[in-house]
């Protein structure tokens, strides 16, 4: 199921607010901070909008390609390169981003990435 996500958001490096539909495919990392979430797409933009990671959990969680990986991060697996499991747990990603990965959620991590590579191998 194709995931789409209508926001308003503002870039970066910029304050202009602008209409995005952004697609989960396009969706590399969304990275919370407090009330706001700077989502990481496969371009290379990052944009900040003003909804909460529990909110784009509920919509993007549907899509298997997605998985909450710490309190803060919920990555797309497709954009895994690859990841670290011993000290300070990490994931690193197709832009070069690097999400933490929490101890508590390493198992559901460690699941949904088998599922996912079973898919497309």
């Amino acid at each position: 199921m194709e995931t789409t996500l209508q926001i308003t958001a503002k870039s970066r490096k910029n304050v202009h607010r602008r209409k995005l539909k952004v697609t989960h495919k396009e969706v590399v990392l969304f990275k919370a901070d407090v009330n706001y979430t700077e989502i990481y797409l496969q371009n290379g933009e990052c944009v900040i909008i003003s909804k909460t990671l529990k909110q784009l959990e509920k919509q993007f969680l549907e899509n298997t390609n997605f998985v909450r990986t710490h309190k803060s991060f919920m990555v797309n697996l497709a954009h895994v390169v690859s990841f670290q499991l011993n000290d300070g747990m990490t994931i690193k990603l197709t832009n070069d981003e690097v999400a933490s990965l929490s101890r508590r959620r390493k198992g559901d991590f460690l699941d949904t990435f088998r599922n996912h590579s079973k898919a497309f191998s």
